[in-house]
């Protein structure tokens, strides 16, 4: 085997090393020419999931329950750890999590519960959230859960569980009598809407076109991958086919979706992201994928930072310029360097 000695290391490698060596986690520290991290949110659990607004982080932190901070200060604002305030019960697997902080609704995914629940929580004091109600049905294996604020309501609710695709309503509780759920024949997974359809992931049928109003199938089309997640940007279906990598398909034609682009990332892709003009990947065992989608039928792949520097990695957002990724060390903000 060679062996190397410092002599025959270049001296500008050696300076490189010894400074990004130095660098502490809070630090910015430029991985590639697209990505420098901002600040990191170390956690007590995996950062399983993650839900950000325009002030606020919520983490799932799997076995350690769940976290809210203040990213633009930087501070924590609480750490949750237990089912109901007036009975310390530990939470099994905090997997999901999302926010209404507009209405100060906040939802949480408990998978190995007893039972397996999405807690609904008042956080108008974010320090102590409140329990309002436990939803325990069709929430064995919840996939994607995503809240927005509702015209009637405060809240409503959307998630996957297996083969169904569910919503109801919720202000100061929730209301069973409104639940919708839709069933398909195969297991479904990540999904995206606008205001006229859903599309939904269905794993290895594609993807399906769903009228938003009456729960009609449009259009079911295939997809080289298996089909986990899923981002609608105008009239286009941004796909992660997890082992195939990436696809985007043109949807004007609902009936008729035609796909524009593919690209095989070389990892499994899980989840994705999208918002402006940038397009984001994220792979369990590799890390996070940043793409240029300004020409949406023609991506350009900005940059990638491995799982050696970030850790295993389950999700991948952007929020107003920034990337926010999940992963088994915490929680990193990205600074996108144009």
């Amino acid at each position: 085997m060679k062996m190397f000695s410092i002599k025959s290391i270049p001296v500008w490698v050696v300076l490189f090393f010894i400074i990004t060596s130095c660098a502490k986690p809070s630090e910015p520290s430029i991985f590639n020419e697209a990505l420098s991290i901002e600040f990191v949110f170390p956690t007590g659990g995996y950062a399983r999931d993650i839900s950000v607004s325009d002030s606020l982080l919520f983490i799932a932190e799997d076995q350690q329950g769940f976290s809210i901070y203040n990213y633009l200060t930087r501070t924590q604002i609480c750490h949750f750890d237990t089912l109901f305030i007036t009975n310390p019960v530990p939470f099994e697997n905090v997997r999901k999590i999302v926010a209404v902080d507009e209405e100060n609704l906040l939802f949480v995914y408990d998978k190995y519960g007893s039972p397996a629940s999405i807690n609904i929580y008042n956080i108008t004091d974010k320090s102590e959230p409140d329990l309002i109600f436990q939803i325990d049905g069709e929430t064995s294996s919840v996939y994607q859960m995503e809240a927005f604020a509702s015209d009637s309501y405060g809240g409503i609710l959307f998630w996957t569980n297996g083969n169904n695709f569910l919503y109801g309503l919720c202000d100061s509780t929730w209301h069973p009598q409104s639940v919708t759920k839709l069933i398909f024949q195969n297991s479904i997974s990540g999904f995206d809407m606008n205001e006229e359809y859903i599309v939904i992931a269905a794993q290895q049928y594609g993807f399906h076109i769903v009228d938003k109003d009456n729960g009609e199938v449009l259009s079911t089309t295939d997809t080289p991958g298996e089909a986990l997640d899923v981002k609608i940007v105008d009239n286009y279906a941004c796909i992660a086919i997890r082992e195939a990598g990436l696809a985007i398909f043109d949807i004007s034609d609902i009936a008729n979706p035609e796909m524009v682009y593919i690209k095989d990332i070389g990892e499994l892709i899980y989840t994705i992201d999208a918002e402006n003009d940038y397009l984001v990947l994220s792979s369990h065992a590799g890390g996070i994928y940043l793409f240029d989608i300004s020409n949406i039928e023609n991506p350009g792949y900005l940059g990638k930072v491995d799982k050696d520097d970030i850790g295993y990695t389950y999700k991948a957002v952007l929020k107003n310029g920034k990337v926010f990724a999940a992963t088994r060390q915490g929680v990193y903000i990205f600074d996108i360097n144009d």
